[in-house]
């Protein structure tokens, strides 16, 4: 895969500490994850041209941080992170990381919030191929649901989600879970869930999308769960030295926030290619569920 940098932002401090704090989960945490699932039946043509694009921008509440995919290639999956200088940890978190569906499908968007009255410093992955056979973004429509309550979008029959995304509207709204579901015979995902919460508790506007294709030879999904205190978080890593095409995550807990759901790379200082997850609450405890997806190079 290659990886391709299009922000000469330094990383701030907090960034730091959330690199020190993965280096420390990298060590301590891949024992409570599951096997990787083993590959389904060859259907499709193995994923071709894998590509990540990666920038950082520092953006106020609820404003959209965009990246492209290169031309001629699409979004199967994309990742993001919300951090802010001398911020705690239940105070900054991802609002939105999700495919723009209807305007172009190479586009991958990303949105925080800070409670601390501060700009939010939003990383936002997208990881990019040729167009799949059978691809297409399905997205449910804005559903006004109970906080925390998910909203499923299921890809047509017979085919599976490389990926997902989501946004969650309301005053102080937060992303709390973005993760594939249903599961076929295969071991690949049909479906791709969404939740989050806001300050009131009342409802909470939820859109969910999912970037659907026909089943793709040599890719497999692997899942597992972190509990820590503040802030929890797990790294989830592809095996064999194979490559990530995308993840999830799905914090739990009180006021738990989802502040990052993103790749990771060995080619970045990783021990492996993987998916990194990071929830963070004043309350304790809090769950981190990781999904990761990963494929052939």
């Amino acid at each position: 895969m290659q990886s391709r940098q299009h922000s000469l932002s330094r990383f701030t401090s907090r960034l730091a500490v959330c690199a020190a704090a993965l280096g420390l989960v990298l060590s301590v945490t891949g024992p409570a994850f599951s096997a990787p699932s083993a590959p389904g039946p060859p259907s499709a043509p193995p994923l071709m041209g894998v590509e990540t694009v990666k920038t950082t921008r520092t953006v106020a509440d609820f404003e959209q941080a965009k990246i492209f995919c290169p031309d001629g290639k699409v979004a199967i999956s994309g990742g993001a992170e919300a951090t802010a200088p001398d911020s705690v940890y239940d105070s900054v978190a991802l609002v939105g990381s999700f495919v723009e569906p209807y305007r172009d499908t190479s586009l991958w968007v990303a949105s925080a919030r800070n409670f601390a009255g501060q700009p939010s410093t939003v990383t936002i992955w997208a990881i990019c191929a040729w167009k799949p056979s059978g691809y297409e973004v399905v997205q449910a429509p804005l559903s006004q649901v109970p906080v925390d309550q998910p909203v499923t979008v299921s890809c047509p029959a017979g085919k599976v989600a490389l990926g997902g995304g989501g946004e969650i509207q309301g005053d102080r709204s937060t992303l709390t879970k973005s993760y594939p579901a249903a599961f076929n015979s295969a071991k690949q995902p049909t479906q791709w869930v969404v939740a989050g919460t806001k300050s009131a508790n009342t409802t909470v506007g939820v859109v969910a999308s999912a970037m659907c294709a026909d089943p793709i030879t040599d890719v497999t999904w692997s899942t597992g769960r972190a509990t820590s205190n503040s802030p929890a978080g797990g790294f989830l890593v592809c095996a064999d030295g194979r490559q990530v095409v995308g993840g999830g995550a799905s914090v739990g807990g009180r006021d738990a926030a989802l502040i990052s759901s993103k790749p990771g790379f060995k080619s970045e200082g990783a021990r492996s290619d993987g998916w990194w997850a990071q929830a963070g609450s004043f309350y304790e405890p809090v769950t981190a569920d990781v999904y990761v997806t990963c494929a052939g190079r």
